[in-house]
């Protein structure tokens, strides 16, 4: 069944001549009718890199190919939906419900941005060295603090956490900066701790205990209850035991679904069969990346979502789960 669902949806890129708006100088088709499609995803320190190359692995035939975009993160890849520069983007689902409701100011707005399934869980992680005596997020007061790139779902949620629990002031200092380039400052002693809003594990992250002593950091419960009654998105989490070395007991925190986009403009049919193949090859997904084991459960790509699907994707879930998409 995959492979009759990409011959359609190859059938429907030829049919089209494209796959979704695009500059007037930019196709999906090359010179030998080869269909190439843009994932954009974020640094190469998080997760998004890695699923989006899970799904273009999985998607992926001798007719259609993939091309993966690496930016900021979420709100990069708002923005390159709506000039046509990437074809699917993720996108967390914080950052794309304020893009389709333009509820933060300083961030991008596109009514257009719609769901095609939800790919993975963004989770709260905090790494800091052992030296700096942290053991809980609230102890990072008065330190500085990796908040993810300019732009990202790590950089709306570390506001989130500085919000909540009162942590500016004092001399906390945060820095905008891709999880890769702050391991490397947390080595150098120029960062006191890190926070990726990714899915766990963050391999920028996973990678700096095997360099430095670190430890992965926790919230009270009291903590958590706050962050999520001023946070409706977020949900409680748990990053399991042995996710990072060193890590032998269960951290609780909060979490929110990572979405795969598109446009509002590309083509129903296309779409519908985008969305058939990823639900078909669910647990292939799960088993190229661990981040993406939730797709075991097939709810969770259609489940309680933040923005409206798109109309293809609304018409396959339909079809397959209604109860769902219903509610």
């Amino acid at each position: 069944m995959y492979f009759e669902v990409v011959k359609c949806l190859t059938a429907l890129c030829l049919a089209c001549g494209g796959c979704a708006s695009q500059p007037e100088d930019i196709s999906p088709l090359d010179a030998d009718g080869l269909i190439v499609l843009t994932i954009g995803t974020a640094d190469t320190g998080g997760t998004m890199t890695p699923v989006g190359t899970a799904i273009a692995q999985v998607l992926s035939t001798d007719q259609l190919k993939f091309n993966i975009s690496t930016s900021t993160g979420s709100f990069m890849n708002i923005q390159n939906l709506s000039s046509g520069e990437i074809d699917l983007g993720l996108v967390a689902g914080d950052s794309a419900y304020t893009a389709v409701y333009g509820t933060e100011d300083s961030a991008p707005t596109n009514e257009d941005l719609r769901a095609v399934a939800a790919v993975f869980s963004s989770t709260s992680n905090w790494m800091s060295p052992i030296r700096t005596g942290a053991f809980y997020v609230h102890d990072l007061k008065g330190m500085r603090i990796g908040a993810g790139p300019q732009g990202s779902a790590s950089e709306l949620a570390t506001w989130a956490v500085i919000n909540a629990l009162r942590l500016d002031g004092d001399g906390t200092v945060l820095e905008n900066c891709s999880l890769g380039a702050g391991a490397d400052l947390i080595l150098s002693g120029d960062l006191d701790a890190i926070h990726g809003f990714t899915g766990a594990p963050v391999s920028g992250l996973a990678q700096l205990p095997e360099r430095v002593p670190s430890r992965l950091l926790r919230y009270t419960q009291e903590e958590l209850d706050l962050i999520l009654s001023q946070n409706d998105l977020y949900y409680p989490a748990v990053i399991p035991a042995g996710t990072y070395p060193g890590q032998s007991q269960d951290v609780d925190t909060f979490g929110v679904k990572c979405l795969l986009c598109v446009d509002v403009s590309m083509d129903e049919e296309l779409v519908y069969s985008i969305t058939q193949a990823l639900w078909e090859s669910a647990d292939i997904m799960g088993e190229l990346y661990p981040a993406m084991s939730v797709l075991s459960d097939r709810d969770f790509l259609c489940e309680d979502l933040p923005i409206p699907l798109h109309a293809g994707a609304q018409r396959f879930y339909e079809e397959v789960c209604p109860e769902l998409v219903s509610k």
